[in-house]
Formats: structure tokens, C-alpha cells, sequence
């Protein structure tokens, strides 16, 4: 857990496998007949669902296509609905740039809007197999963030054989308000789930569409990281989905909130109705029957419904204030999903799940925290039943406070779930498990050590020795003082993701061999400046992480 050191030196980051390892055999060749044969350019428009689309090209061999609508613009009486079918358009569209982000309460300098309902396609411009499709869901705590932000450009995957699309869906207030008329208009009796049945849209898109650049709409792998993660654990579960995508990858789950019910017996956290009455009420519809508290709630701004949302702010990690996250509906999630898991009752798709050596520093820094009394404080307050226990683990004197902390947060936010999340998968599918070790030569690495989201410019291969801007996700920046070791370990990460995305196992010719993770056995894999096997992964921590879930359950 500690804090890491920073590395100096620069290279040009051109290092790469073959790309017929990388696929599973799909090597880049030039098109030579035959109908799975594609060949792209950025002069040549392609068909999709809505019209024709016109990209550009990326990087050598790589043209992208940005921006592409996947449902219709949500806005209006289409606001907290299921996505619709896209809206078809004239002529050819420019598919050069990204479109709207979706509405959130930061990044005011990229283009907001509610129509966000936007993807983008990295593709090679020649192929003569289908190639394996990673399909990005980005994290952000299910209130900020986009598919376009810089760090997830798709062009070094896709020059190394997959086709790499990252989309948008709603978020905050827009993705995940659940209300009892909205509830009582939908035939499901169902509301709040909106940014998840966005992702299912953009999967449904994938299949009828993905062919065209070249894509096998039978190896779709859905991966995500934080709330993407945890987006991915949920999409899982969902009925909407199945058949949809064959493999998962689950980077440092965010899963806080999501068994949240619409009404009644809701734990610790607010009925996810309850929630979405006290916002309406504050967009002056408290008082309305259902249709016209619905038709004001729609017709306010966007602004407007942000600041209502707003003033429910507080802190996941107090459990206190509005939870914007996927609730347990009894359409989109059928039941708790940990039962659900639990229980088998998830898509039995392989997996790979893991996290980063600490999770926990970059949520702690702003923490108002200081000192042992402080921090038994916190215990007592947000733990109560395990305040004891979660003391004598983490015993933390005046000198590890801050290292405490980091390490509560880490167990009881992220480990837990990772480690529950491979339990239950690994009863129904093969299971790969990961730790995330290697600190990044950049600011934040040299004070937060392998901290949430390093790893993700290692995945996409965006490492960069200069600021080359783009919009950020959470303030993370892909510049550092990388070095050969840095370069090699994102060669290595990128070679096991599109393995997995081509075969369902992330092992092949040149990689480390990466042994299933098994509960009995325990084994996950160390990805740091060495690539080694490890057993028994914050084995203690997340068991406390088990306990609480029990206790929350108990004890609604």
C-alpha cells in the first residue's frame, strides 16, 4: 500500500506484439475476396443503422469513426425513458470528431448535452477474418465521464487486431433517477436504470452493425473500469442482455448502491422512489398528479434538474446523500445482485476481474481526517457493527492514518467486490484475477502510488511523455516519465486483453502464463514492473467486506 517512488527516463512508446498473437490469429492482411473480407477508409462512408458515416484515419492502418448516434437524442418526453431507436440522418455523416458528452456538474470546457447517445469505432482498415470487438463502459461514479475522453482512444488496440468501441450513456440524475410515476408509466413497473439499458442499446448496436468495419459480433468482450467495472457486473445479471457479449472484463468495481430496491427495506441507503420524489419535489412537482409531475419534471432544463439533484450531494464513502447507481427494479435488475451472483443467476461468460495496489489513496485525498481518534470515529460511524473488528485490522497508529484509511477504502469499496465478483463467476465460467502494482512515473503515481484508474492508459496504450490535452476523466492525466518497463507492461496488459477478446482465455504464445483463478487455490496475477503469480489477494479485507453486505442485509 505504500506510495511508490517516481521513474524518470522517455522512449517512444512503439513497442507491440504481433498483431496475429494479439488476435488469436487475425492478423492485419490486405483484403483478398470473400465475405468476411473489410477494407476501410477515411474516403469511404460506411453503413450503419441511421445512414451512412464517414471516419478518419486514426494511425497507420487504423481509421476511426467518432460520434456515431446509437439510440435517439433522449431529451424531451424521451428524458428518463429506455433508449429509443436512432433517428435516421441525410447524406453522409462526419464521423471526424466525438459528439456531446453527457450532462454532468464537471467538465464545462467539452460539449454537454442530454443528446449523448453517442459512440465511437476503432477499426483496422484492412481485414480478412472478423476481428474480436472490446466494447468500452467508462467509469466516473456513474455521474461524469464519456467514451471519448483521451486516455481511451482505441487506436493502439485496434492496430494490434481488435475493433475497440467506447460509448456514452446517461448519467446522474439523467441515467439513474427512479421515481413512482415514472415506475407507474412503464409497462415493467420499472424506473431508474436508464444509463444501463443505454449500454444495452450500444451492445444491440454492435451486433447489427459491427460487421461492417470488420468486427465478429459473436467475440463481443464488455470492459470497464471503476463504475464501468461495476457497470459490467451489472450488465452481467440484466435479462436485456444475454447474447449480447461473450467475454467480461471487470477493472476495480465500483458497485456502491446497486442493490438499492425502488421502495421499501433499502439497508442503509435510500429507497431509490423515495430519492426521485424529494428531487421532483424540488422541481416544483411534489404536489402534481403523476402526468403532470412528470410532464414538469421533463420540461425543466437540464441545469435545472442538476441543481435539484444536487442538493441531495453527500459522500458514498459516509454512505451519505443521493446514490447514483443501477437499483434493483425487478425488470433491468431482476433481484439483489449479489443474490443473483450468489445464486448463479448471472451470464455465464469467462471473466477478468481485478484491481490496483491502491484503490483507496486517490478517494481519500480530500478526506477532513487526522489522527487515531479520528479515524476510529469514522469506523464507529459508518460501520458500526464491524467497528471493532475493522479497528483491529487495520490498527492504524498517528504515523499510518493516511495509510489506514487508503487501505479501508481499498478493501471495503473495491476488493470486496472484485474478490466476490471472481468467487461467483468462477462457479459458472473460467476466471482470470489481476493486481494492478506498477506505480506511474507521473505526479499522482509519486503520491498515490498504484492508485484507481492507473492502470487504464496501460490498457489503451495511451501512455504519452507530453501533454497532448483531450478531455480527462476525474482529472487523470496519461503524461509521465515512462520508461522501457512502462512501455513493456502495457505491451503485455494489451496482448491479454485482446487474447481473451479473441479466445475467452487471456493466455498465448509469448505472455506469462496466467493461471485461472479458482477460490481453492486463489491464484491471481501480478501485473507490475514484473509480471509474476500470486495467492491470496486481500483475502482479510474483502472477507470484512463480506460481512458487511451480510449485516446490511440483515438488518434493513
Amino acid at each position: 500500500m505504500g506510495k511508490g517512488m517516481g521513474c524518470r527516463g522517455r522512449l517512444p512508446l512503439v513497442l507491440g506484439l504481433a498483431a496475429g498473437l494479439l488476435a488469436g490469429g487475425t492478423a492485419p492482411a490486405a483484403a483478398q475476396g470473400g465475405s468476411s473480407a473489410v477494407m476501410l477508409s477515411a474516403d469511404t462512408p460506411v453503413a450503419v443503422a441511421g445512414g451512412r458515416v464517414q471516419g478518419t484515419e486514426a494511425a497507420a492502418g487504423v481509421i476511426a469513426y467518432k460520434g456515431i448516434p446509437f439510440a435517439a437524442p433522449p431529451v424531451g418526453g424521451l428524458r428518463w425513458r429506455p433508449p429509443a431507436p436512432v433517428v435516421a440522418w441525410e447524406g453522409v455523416r462526419d464521423a471526424g470528431r466525438a459528439g456531446s458528452i453527457c450532462v454532468q456538474a464537471g467538465g464545462r470546457d467539452v460539449e454537454q448535452s442530454e443528446d449523448c447517445l453517442f459512440l465511437n469505432v476503432w477499426a483496422p482498415a484492412e481485414t480478412r477474418e472478423p476481428r474480436p470487438v472490446l466494447y468500452w463502459i467508462h467509469g466516473g461514479g456513474y455521474t461524469g465521464g464519456s467514451g471519448s475522453t483521451a486516455i481511451y482512444d482505441g487506436a493502439r488496440l485496434a492496430a494490434e487486431g481488435a475493433v475497440v468501441v467506447t460509448i456514452n450513456y446517461r448519467l446522474n440524475v439523467f441515467g439513474f433517477l427512479a421515481h413512482a410515476a415514472l415506475s407507474a408509466e412503464s409497462p415493467h413497473g420499472a424506473s431508474g436504470n436508464y444509463g444501463l439499458l443505454d449500454m444495452v442499446a450500444g451492445l444491440e448496436w454492435v451486433r447489427d452493425n459491427i460487421a461492417a468495419f470488420g468486427g465478429d459480433p459473436d467475440r463481443v468482450t464488455i470492459f470497464g473500469e471503476s463504475a464501468g467495472g461495476g457497470a459490467v457486473m451489472s450488465v452481467m445479471v440484466m435479462p436485456q442482455s444475454k447474447g449480447l457479449f461473450h467475454r467480461a472484463i471487470a477493472q476495480s468495481n465500483w458497485i456502491h448502491g446497486w442493490d438499492r430496491p425502488l421502495q421499501g427495506g433499502a439497508a442503509d441507503l435510500t429507497p431509490a422512489e423515495a430519492q426521485g420524489t424529494a428531487i421532483g419535489a424540488a422541481l416544483g412537482a411534489g404536489d402534481l398528479d403523476p402526468a403532470a409531475a412528470l410532464a414538469a419534471m421533463r420540461a425543466a432544463s437540464a441545469d435545472a434538474v442538476l441543481e435539484a439533484a444536487g442538493a441531495g450531494a453527500g459522500s458514498p464513502f459516509l454512505r451519505t446523500g443521493h446514490v447514483w447507481a443501477p437499483n434493483v427494479d425487478g425488470w433491468a435488475i431482476p433481484d439483489d445482485p449479489l443474490a443473483m451472483y450468489a445464486g448463479g443467476r448471472q451470464h455465464d461468460v469467462p471473466l477478468v476481474v481485478g484491481m490496483n495496489g491502491n484503490e483507496g489513496s486517490l478517494m481519500t485525498r480530500g478526506f477532513p481526517l487526522d489522527g487515531v481518534d479520528a479515524f476510529a470515529a469514522h469506523v464507529e460511524s459508518v460501520y458500526p457493527d464491524l467497528a471493532g473488528d475493522l479497528l483491529a485490522h487495520y490498527d492504524v497508529t498517528t504515523e499510518t492514518v493516511r495509510d489506514g484509511l487508503d487501505h479501508l477504502i481499498h478493501d471495503l469499496y473495491f476488493a470486496g467486490p472484485v474478490r466476490a465478483h471472481a468467487r461467483h463467476q468462477s462457479a459458472v465460467a473460467p476466471v482470470w484475477m489481476y493486481h494492478f502494482t506498477r506505480v506511474p512515473p507521473t505526479p499522482w503515481g509519486e503520491t498515490l502510488g498504484a492508485h484507481h484508474a492507473a492502470e487504464l492508459v496501460y490498457v489503451f496504450g495511451t501512455l504519452t511523455t507530453s501533454d497532448e490535452g483531450g478531455e480527462r476523466p476525474l482529472g487523470l492525466t496519461p503524461v509521465g516519465d515512462y520508461t522501457e518497463v512502462d512501455a513493456k507492461l502495457s505491451e503485455t496488459m494489451r496482448a491479454y486483453w485482446i487474447r481473451f477478446a479473441a479466445t475467452g482465455d487471456p493466455n498465448g504464445p509469448g505472455l506469462p502464463a496466467w493461471p485461472a483463478y479458482r477460490p481453492a487455490s486463489d491464484r491471481y496475477l501480478e501485473l507490475g514492473a514484473a509480471v509474476s503469480v500470486g495467492e491470496g489477494l486481500h483475502v482479510g479485507g474483502a472477507a470484512l467486506w463480506d460481512r458487511f453486505q451480510a449485516q446490511r442485509r440483515r438488518d434493513p
